[in-house]
Order: structure tokens, then C-alpha cells, then sequence
């Protein structure tokens, strides 16, 4: 691990605190956990359900990781700034992931009709073999 692998996952740290957070702010009837995160250099206290408070803390050190990558290439000083970038960069991977898993649930609607044709066709043709056989049995009998 490198110095400054280092000091992103130091400065990532967060720790949490146990207990209500401000009950009144939320109608969530679930209790919530305060969650102090670090971001470039300034902490964050934050209220979040249980269920939600490691996906905060990946969520947290991940925009770290990106507001120090970002203030480092040197283009971008200030921090909020930088936090903007970091927000749209995120926004934007949100986004395309979104039309990506669209574009795969309309191709699952398409495929599960086309499926359901198949075997209904399926089904057509064993009822028809069947059906056939049934046939050329009476005709069999018939002519004997």
C-alpha cells in the first residue's frame, strides 16, 4: 500500500455512534444510526437506518477516494468544487447504469413473450402429434 493509498483510507475513516439521530427529522419509523463520515478533510454527521450504514460508509469512501484523485490531478482546488465533479461523475455513472438495466428489463419483456410463443408452440405441436397418432389409429381400426 502506498503513502497515499494511505492516507485516502485514513482520511476515509468513519466511525458510528449508536442511537437515535434526531427522531423528529424523519418519518421513518426505523431507528437510525449517527454515522460520522470524512470527507477531504472535513467530517459529516449524518443520520441513516441500519440497514443502509455500510452502503453509506462504502458510498463515503468511494467519493473520497474520487474528491482526492480529483483535487491531486491539480485542475480543481477548491472543495466544493470539487465536490460538484465528484457529484456529477457519480450522478452520471448512476444514470447510465439506470438506462443500462432498462434497456435489459424491456430485452427480458421481449425474450419471455417470445419463450412463452415457443412453448405454447411447443405444446401446439405435441397436442397435434397426438392427435395425429389418435387419428391414424381410428383409421387403422376402421380399415381392418
Amino acid at each position: 500500500m502506498t503513502s497515499s493509498d494511505a492516507q485516502q483510507t485514513s482520511a476515509a475513516q468513519l466511525s458510528a455512534t449508536e442511537g437515535e439521530a434526531n427522531p423528529t427529522a424523519s418519518t421513518d419509523t426505523k431507528a437510525k444510526t449517527a454515522v460520522n463520515i470524512r470527507l477531504l478533510e472535513r467530517d459529516y454527521r449524518l443520520a441513516v437506518s441500519e440497514g443502509e450504514k455500510q452502503a453509506l460508509v462504502d458510498a463515503a469512501q468511494k467519493l473520497d477516494a474520487r474528491m482526492r484523485e480529483i483535487r491531486d490531478q491539480g485542475k480543481v482546488h477548491a472543495a466544493d468544487r470539487i465536490a460538484i465533479m465528484a457529484a456529477l461523475e457519480a450522478s452520471l455513472e448512476s444514470v447510465k447504469i439506470s438506462q443500462q438495466l432498462r434497456i435489459q428489463e424491456q430485452a427480458q419483456e421481449q425474450v419471455i413473450p417470445t419463450q412463452a410463443l415457443d412453448q405454447d408452440a411447443f405444446l401446439d405441436q405435441d397436442a397435434l402429434l397426438a392427435r395425429m397418432k389418435t387419428l391414424s389409429q381410428q383409421i387403422a381400426q376402421a380399415l381392418d
